[in-house]
């Protein structure tokens, strides 16, 4: 018997990439070189699969590999599965249905689709699902696939609820068909280390009602934290098999649910010297103090992320954020955290429930406030957008306010569909695009403080053609070319770039010349030996390498690539603006060009 464990298709028909979060709502971009996060249950169903089955079970994950319908369904059908497993969000369903029905035709495989879609949905769902299984998934997939009968299964519909799973009974999540490495390269925009999302715990004890997890993926509100040698197990086996991984990224709901698992986490972490590893953690603010934010320092942790969400007290009512909204305990945490060398990042949502102009101004003040004053790294910006099964959705439908029932358009970085008497969805993408600048100019202005130095402090002369490889994002890539023409002022400054981006660079004021050397990643096996001996009689006097992570980890190809180009200096710039010499790599400048998060 054979069970394909499918992640979504990871680009649709209308050539949207997916960024897919089933636990909260899923993104997507033009950017077809896009970050994705790890299916953390997906991942957990197919190591149980594999763990407690005799079934030959496969792991795939279109939004990884960046797989359109076609190349999916191709894919997959190499492996001809029995069965096929999905969870779907309300965002990727229309893609995800059309290419398991294709599945299904050609292998008559049995469909079982799982999710916040499916477990809202389950009738609608079930008209080409063979199974739809309700809430929490992984045990329920497993009765199916060992031929359990179907009406004895709880959590498969239409039965009753099932208990929720002991998540230290749990094996460590799928990390051979598909590297759990993989998602680091390119990681989370914000994750500044080559990292691998790990999930110390399951659930959430509070229910905003916007909320995926504390509506839809459980039964109840809850929080159920892994024990922490549990943890630290799987923290060894990741550092073992990866050498070169640099940080963990703990992205579940949240991460500190009580203050006494907190500091036991961090003090199993230092007792087995894993303190050397860089921690990117979801937290929530309620259960923390200045103990914990010094616990949590002194294990290694770097980056705290707080869904802030709202300034506005009547917003925080209507979303019922609770212990959650505590403006003032909120800048106290971030300032005594920021004094202790912690970065802090912090979620914002737009035109939620209970929402108005007004709140959602008080929330560009506070987002205004934060940044001058030093106190907020990064931050992450979203559309409130009512997932099916949450309040949120019934409080929008019941009022009539959702005019937009577009599936493709629940995605909350894209589109607002709900549209208020009071709060127009026009004037909601007003404040988000207000909120948008915030987010340029807060970093930008940082990067203007200190570009002059970042450049200056490798003591070269005014280079005169400059070559930057476009090897990040272009927002960090903005930065770039902004701090160089700001250093060196209006001389050249030319491009190597994959075909995909020459248009948008030919826009960019500041690029004089593009080079492009096709689709796929620089490699100095794959870089066209006519464009690269081309390059070298220019004798590029700077080469620039950005990457999108501290370290450079990753690079090693480019940097082949740019050294047998005979450039005169050659440089990189980390996300964080600190500059290397790759001539002479003990040899680094400080500087401040920071990379804005990703909404």
């Amino acid at each position: 018997m054979k069970v394909a464990v499918c992640n979504s298709v990871g680009i649709d028909a209308d050539g949207w990439a997916m960024i897919h979060s089933p636990s909260r709502w899923t993104n997507s971009s033009r950017d077809h070189s896009i970050f994705t996060y790890y299916p953390w249950q997906l991942a957990y169903c197919s190591s149980i699969l594999k763990r407690d089955t005799d079934c030959e079970v496969k792991f795939f994950d279109g939004c990884l590999e960046k797989l359109d319908h076609d190349a999916f369904v191709e894919k997959v059908s190499e492996f001809g599965p029995d069965y096929l497993i999905m969870d779907s969000a309300t965002r990727t369903i229309e893609a995800d249905r059309r290419f398991a029905c294709e599945v299904k035709r050609r292998f008559g495989t049995q469909l079982i689709f799982c999710g916040p879609h499916a477990t809202t949905f389950p009738e609608e769902v079930g008209e080409y699902a063979d199974f739809v299984v309700n809430r929490e998934y992984e045990m329920v997939c497993r009765d199916i696939v060992r031929g359990k009968d179907p009406n004895a299964i709880a959590g498969l519909f239409p039965n009753g609820p099932r208990p929720l799973l002991d998540v230290d009974d749990l094996p460590l999540p799928e990390d051979d068909d598909v590297s759990r490495l993989a998602y680091g390269m390119p990681g989370e925009p914000s994750s500044e280390y080559l990292e691998i999302q790990a999930y110390a715990s399951r659930g959430c004890p509070l229910s905003c009602t916007f909320c995926v997890c504390g509506n839809i993926s459980y039964e109840r509100p809850n929080w159920r934290p892994r024990n922490p040698e549990n943890v630290v197990y799987e923290l060894q086996t990741l550092r073992a098999k990866y050498p070169n991984l640099e940080g963990i990224f703990f992205d579940e709901e949240v991460h500190n649910g009580s203050k006494k698992y907190i500091l036991d986490l961090c003090k199993a972490i230092r007792q087995n010297g894993l303190d050397t590893l860089k921690y990117d953690v979801m937290c929530g603010q309620w259960p923390m103090d200045e103990e914990v934010l010094d616990a949590m320092k002194s294990a290694g942790y770097y980056m705290i992320r707080l869904g802030i969400e709202t300034a506005g007290e009547h917003a925080a009512t209507g979303m019922e954020l609770m212990k959650k909204f505590n403006v003032p305990r909120l800048k106290q945490l971030l300032r005594y955290g920021s004094s202790i060398g912690l970065k802090f990042y912090g979620t914002f949502t737009f035109g939620g429930q209970g929402a108005t102009d007004e709140c959602d101004k008080k929330t560009l003040r506070l987002i205004n406030e934060l940044i001058d004053q030093d106190l907020l790294w990064r931050f992450q910006l979203s559309i409130s957008t009512p997932q099916p099964g949450t309040p949120y959705f019934n409080w929008a439908i019941k009022n009539g306010y959702l005019k937009d029932l577009d599936w493709k358009h629940f995605d909350g970085g894209n589109f607002c569909v709900v549209d208020q008497p009071g709060y127009p969805a026009e004037k909601v993408m007003v404040n988000f695009r207000e909120a948008e600048k915030l987010y340029e100019m807060g970093f930008n202005n940082r990067y203007r403080q200190t570009a002059k130095d970042t450049f200056n402090s490798l003591e070269i002369s005014a280079p005169s053609d400059i070559l930057v490889f476009r090897s990040t994002r272009m927002k960090q890539m903005n930065h770039v070319l902004d701090a160089l023409s700001h250093s060196y002022g209006p001389g050249k400054i030319s491009v190597v770039a994959q075909n995909a981006m020459s248009e948008e660079l030919r826009q960019h004021e500041k690029i004089d010349e593009i080079f492009t050397y096709g689709d796929s990643h620089i490699t100095r096996k794959n870089f066209p030996e006519p464009l690269l001996e081309k390059i070298k009689t220019r004798r590029f006097s700077l080469g620039v390498i950005p990457y999108n992570n501290i370290s450079g980890n990753g690079y090693s190809e480019v940097k082949a690539v740019a050294k047998a180009m005979d450039i005169d200096k050659l440089i990189a710039v980390n996300i964080e603006g600190k500059i290397f010499d790759l001539e002479n790599p003990g040899d680094h400048g400080r500087a401040h060009i920071p990379q804005t998060a990703n909404a």
